[in-house]
This record gives C-alpha cells, structure tokens and sequence, in this order.
C-alpha cells in the first residue's frame, strides 16, 4: 500500500527529530558554543590556573576552508556528458550563489537539504 502524504511526513519527521541531537552538537562546535578547553591539568598546575577559562575555537577552520575550494562546475549525465540544460537551470535559479551555505551545512553537520520544484507557470 502506497503511503500517504502525511505519513510521509511523519516518518520523515521522525528521521529529522533522530537527527537533531548529533545536528545540534556539530553546530554548537562549529559555533563554539561548546566547552573548548584544551590546557591539560600538568599545564593549568604550570601556569597556576592564568588559562583555565581560556579556548579557541578552530572546529570552524576546517569546514570553512573546505567550502572555500568547492564548487560544482558541471552535471554529468550516465554516458559521461556534460548537461548544459542541468548547469543553465542551476544558474537561473541561482543555485551557484547559495551552494556554499548548503556546502557548510553538509561539512558541519553531515547533512544539507534544498527544495526544488518544478515551476513551469514561471514565465
């Protein structure tokens, strides 16, 4: 039996509630929003506590300098063919402008979503 349109929602729900927790902890690295203290307690002892509360966040570093460098150049069909009409939608849509918020989503938290759709009523 085929499923209807609000159970899909609701298992897809669910996928994305058993998500949110590892979602929310990369995101809070990322952030800094987590406790980033480093100094060992030999080095807390050596340098009488001056840096306890002190942390820098670099769990931002990586992702950052990786979005920096990607960027989708072509869609290839099976055969190996460049899809001109695929890279041309996705400039009118501008797709090439918002790829990199989806690319840090997907290198922070392990996963991206977009909405797409076809709108064929756009003139």
């Amino acid at each position: 039996m085929a499923e209807t349109p609000l159970q899909m929602t609701e298992r897809l729900y669910g996928k994305l509630q058993r998500r949110k927790h590892n979602a929310k902890k990369w995101s809070d690295a990322y952030e800094g929003k987590r406790p980033l203290l480093f100094a060992s307690p030999e080095f807390s002892t050596q340098t009488g506590g001056l840096f306890d509360e002190f942390s820098d966040n670099w769990c931002s570093v990586v992702p950052d300098a990786t979005v920096e460098r990607l960027m989708p150049i072509a869609f290839r069909l099976e055969d190996g063919t460049v899809d001109r009409t695929a890279g041309t939608a996705w400039r009118r849509s501008e797709c090439d402008v918002e790829i990199g918020l989806a690319l840090l989503e997907a290198l922070i938290t392990g996963r991206s979503y977009a909405l797409v759709w076809n709108n064929t009523d756009a003139g």
